[in-house]
C-alpha cells in the first residue's frame, strides 16, 4: 500500500457568507494522480489553495486538521510547506517583467538545489526560451515556464490548477505522460482540470467536489461514473466523455 503523505480531516473554509468547503476528508498517498473534478464554484481551487497553505490558516475561517507525513501541515514556515509541496496556478502573470530564467530559478527558494533548473528547463522543452523575456510568450508557453518552476522546487507533490489549460494539445498530452512517469518514481500529483481527457487518461483516482462538499472519491473507474457526474453536471450531454468504461 502506498505511504500516505496528506490526510485532511474535516477540513471546512468559511468566508462571511457562509461556507466555501464543509468538512471534507480525504488523503494523497505517494506515487498517485488525483484528478479534482467539479463545476464552477464547487470550491476546487480554494481546496487547493488550502492545501498549499496560500490562504493561511485563520481559526476564524479554518477548521478540522491537515497534516503531511503526521506533521501538522499548518505549523510549518512558508518555506518548509513549499519544499513539500508546489502549488501551479492557471498561469505566470505576464506584466511581471522577469525573464523565463529568473521566473524558473525562483523555484529554487525551497529545495536551494540549484541542479534541479537544468533538468525542469529540458523536462519543460524551454531550452529555445532562455533569456526571453515572460511577456514575450504565449498563455500556453507561460504554463510550461510555471511547470519547470513548480518542478524545480523539489517537492514531492503537485498541485495543478488548470495548469495545462492553455498548452495545445501535443504538450498537454506529452507533459502528462512525463509527469505520469514521475508519478511512478513517487511524486504525487493533484490536478484540477475541466479536461475530460486529462482525468481519464492520467488520474488513479477521482475527488468530486459540489457545492463545497466531497460527494465520492475513489478509484478513477468507480467514480467517473454517469450517475455520479450527473450530479456534478445535471445539464451536460457531454459529460459521457469523463465517464471511464467498464
Amino acid at each position: 500500500m502506498s505511504e500516505s503523505l496528506i490526510q485532511g480531516r474535516s477540513v471546512s473554509w468559511c468566508q462571511p457568507r457562509g461556507p466555501l468547503l464543509s468538512n471534507l476528508s480525504f488523503e494523497v498517498a505517494s506515487g498517485e494522480w488525483v484528478s479534482l473534478i467539479g463545476p464552477n464554484g464547487a470550491g476546487k481551487s480554494t481546496l487547493l489553495q488550502l492545501l498549499a497553505g496560500t490562504l493561511g490558516y485563520d481559526p476564524a475561517r479554518f477548521s478540522g486538521s491537515l497534516s503531511y507525513e503526521g506533521t501538522d501541515w499548518t505549523s510549518l514556515s512558508q518555506r518548509g510547506r513549499a519544499a513539500r509541496v508546489a502549488y501551479l496556478g492557471a498561469e505566470l502573470d505576464s506584466l511581471f517583467p522577469i525573464t523565463v530564467d529568473e521566473a524558473i530559478a525562483s523555484g529554487v527558494f525551497a529545495s536551494g538545489d540549484c541542479g534541479r533548473l537544468e533538468w525542469a528547463v529540458q523536462f519543460c522543452e524551454l531550452g529555445d526560451f532562455l533569456g526571453r523575456e515572460l511577456g514575450s510568450l504565449s498563455g500556453g508557453e507561460r504554463q510550461r515556464v510555471l511547470l519547470a518552476r513548480g518542478l524545480a522546487q523539489g517537492a514531492r507533490v503537485l498541485l495543478l490548477d488548470e495548469t495545462f489549460s492553455k498548452m495545445d494539445l501535443d504538450y498537454q498530452f506529452e507533459l502528462g505522460e512525463k509527469l505520469r512517469g514521475l508519478v511512478r518514481e513517487g511524486m504525487s500529483v493533484v490536478l484540477v482540470s475541466h479536461d475530460p481527457q486529462m482525468s481519464v487518461r492520467f488520474a488513479d483516482r477521482a475527488w468530486l467536489l459540489f457545492e463545497g462538499k466531497l460527494v465520492a472519491e475513489g478509484a478513477t473507474a468507480s467514480v467517473l461514473t454517469d450517475e455520479l457526474l450527473g450530479r456534478l453536471y445535471p445539464r451536460s450531454s457531454l459529460r459521457h466523455l469523463f465517464v471511464v468504461p467498464k
